[in-house]
């Protein structure tokens, strides 16, 4: 069986914006220090934007905050307090591109030097762009809690690049409904889609052509410099990365992963060996994950589910999701909220390289799955995505 400790990158969040969390938390009445304890972090772990810390420990933390403020929309406050800067060298490549969709384009290209075990993304589909973010770290806890921190920072970043009046028309969200929906209403200006089947902001493309004031070429060629020099990310992190964003566009195929990595599909396989596991392995892995958050988090219906990660029908997968946990999809999600112990991966493997904390994946299409039964049957709908996204 693979070892994911041994063979998996090294899963880190660079702290950036969570520099805020402390005196957040003072304000509110709650102890940082014992939150972050609780979430498996040193007192001062996030004293400074460069430190890093362990991602699987990034979901606990939201999770405790909201606990001990009892706001369960912590962290869509804590995101809101996000800026460029936070963002670090990334944030300097974005804030010195020419346009909005230059910005957000070298956002996600570099966001490698950030976090490994998200990912941001960024899809056009004729006259609307989604810009979102989608975890793909194994057995990953309260990925909900992450997936609204990253929208609402997000949405910060972006009305810095593009101005106050810039708002998403739609956003999406892959979690349940909370009670005090009206909170995500009041910071995004428009009441979020819930059980979706991705965490993205919704918007009209022609905002991607807003000049950035004070862009620099000289200060954007200087970071670019920079991060070359920082390199490439570990090859398990390009690979989980490039099949979570392939599963974002409807495909799984290992010659697209291999072109997306620019080399031989042979390459790539000797590579993956070399380092103790497969391509089938891998996609399992990334499968499973975004399985086990639907399930645990969401309401989507199976067949939504099994279409999100690639499968022609919900048999196939409700067969290959046996196979991975020993439960059927629907035992899983029934368990879900007593489940107490460390979640499973494919085929018994170790869920994480990681010490154990108590604290990831929606498929993108170009609409969501209402939508494009209303356009004309899932297959076609995809289709017609995926022929634009490649277009």
């Amino acid at each position: 069986m693979q070892d994911l400790q041994k063979h998996s990158p090294k899963w880190e969040q660079r702290v950036g914006g969570f520099t805020h969390i402390p005196a957040l938390l003072s304000r509110l009445g709650a102890d940082p220090d014992r939150v972050l304890r609780e979430a498996g972090l040193a007192t001062d772990a996030l004293s400074s934007p460069e430190k890093r810390i362990p991602f699987g420990a990034v979901g606990t933390l939201l999770e405790r905050c909201a606990h001990h403020t009892t706001l369960e929309h912590f962290a869509l406050m804590a995101g809101d307090l996000w800026s460029l800067e936070d963002l670090g060298l990334v944030g300097e490549i974005s804030r010195n591109c020419v346009t909005l969709g230059d910005a957000l384009h070298s956002l996600t290209v570099h966001q490698h030097l950030n976090s490994s075990g998200g990912l941001a993304f960024m899809t056009k589909c004729a006259a609307i762009v989604d810009v979102g973010y989608a975890v793909y770290y194994p057995g990953i806890e309260h990925p909900e809690q992450i997936y609204d921190y990253a929208l609402a920072a997000t949405a910060s970043c972006i009305r810095e690049l593009a101005g106050t009046a810039w708002a998403p028309s739609e956003v999406f969200i892959p979690h349940s409904r909370p009670a005090r929906a009206m909170e995500y209403r009041t910071r995004f200006r428009v009441l979020p889609r819930f059980d979706s089947e991705l965490c993205a902001l919704r918007f009209p493309t022609y905002w991607l052509n807003t000049a950035i004031a004070g862009a620099s070429s000289q200060r954007r060629r200087a970071a670019l410099q920079s991060a070359d020099r920082v390199g490439e990310a570990d090859l398990l992190d390009r690979v989980n990365r490039g099949l979570r964003t392939l599963l974002l566009r409807g495909s799984s195929s290992g010659d697209d992963l291999a072109r997306m990595l620019s080399m031989h599909r042979r390459t790539l396989n000797r590579r993956l060996q070399d380092r103790g596991t497969t391509f089938q392995r891998v996609l399992d892995d990334i499968r499973f994950e975004a399985a086990r958050q639907f399930l645990s988090y969401s309401h989507l219906p199976l067949d939504d589910i099994a279409a999100a990660l690639g499968y022609a029908g919900i048999s196939p997968f409700m067969r290959t999701f046996h196979r991975w946990s020993g439960v059927t999809p629907g035992q899983w999600r029934r368990d879900s909220q007593q489940r107490t112990d460390t979640p499973r991966t494919p085929a018994g493997r170790a869920a994480t390289a990681l010490p154990q904390v108590r604290p990831p994946a929606p498929v993108l299409r170009a609409m969501p799955r209402e939508e494009a039964r209303r356009a004309g049957g899932l297959h076609g709908a995809s289709k017609r995505a995926q022929d634009l996204l490649h277009a």
